[in-house]
C-alpha cells in the first residue's frame, strides 16, 4: 500500500480519543452513582439518582459527539465539534480544580493532593487545553 493513501494520524486523533475516553468515564461514573444510590444500606434515599441519570444523558451525548469527531477528524463540522468538546472539558476541568481547592482547604492545611478530584481535574484541563490549542493552530494555518 502506498504511503500517500494512508490516513495521517496525529495529535487530532489523540485528542478525539481523549474526548471518547472522557465521555465513557462520565457514563461509568453515572452507572456507579445509579448503583450506589439504589443500595439499601447506602442511606441516600435515592438522592443521587436524578443527578446520575442527568450525568448519564450528558455523558451519552458527549460520547456520541466524540465518536462522530473520531470518525472523520478532518471534516470542518467535526473540527468545530472537537473545539466545543475541548472547551467543555476545559470548563469542567476548571470547575473540578475549584472543587479541589475548596476541598483542600477543608483538610486544615492546604493539601490539594489529598483530593480524589485532582487527577480528573488535571486530565480534563490538559486534554481541553491541548484540544483548544490544536484547533486554534489548525484554523490559523488554514487561514
Amino acid at each position: 500500500m502506498r504511503s500517500d493513501r494512508l490516513p495521517r494520524r496525529g495529535a487530532g486523533d489523540v485528542v478525539a480519543l481523549g474526548h471518547v475516553a472522557t465521555g465513557v468515564a462520565a457514563l461509568v461514573l453515572a452507572a456507579v452513582l445509579v448503583v450506589a444510590s439504589q443500595q439499601p444500606n447506602a442511606e441516600l434515599g435515592g438522592v443521587l439518582l436524578v443527578p446520575a441519570v442527568l450525568l448519564g444523558l450528558l455523558g451519552l451525548l458527549f460520547t456520541t459527539v466524540a465518536v462522530t469527531v473520531l470518525r472523520d477528524p478532518r471534516d470542518h463540522r467535526a473540527r468545530s465539534r472537537s473545539l466545543v468538546l475541548s472547551v467543555t472539558e476545559l470548563a469542567v476541568g476548571l470547575l473540578l480544580t475549584w472543587a479541589v481547592i475548596m476541598a483542600g482547604q477543608g483538610y486544615g492545611a492546604f493539601e490539594p493532593w489529598r483530593s480524589p478530584l485532582l487527577i480528573p481535574a488535571a486530565a480534563l484541563l490538559g486534554l481541553g487545553l491541548w484540544g483548544v490549542i490544536l484547533e486554534v493552530a489548525q484554523r490559523t494555518r488554514a487561514a
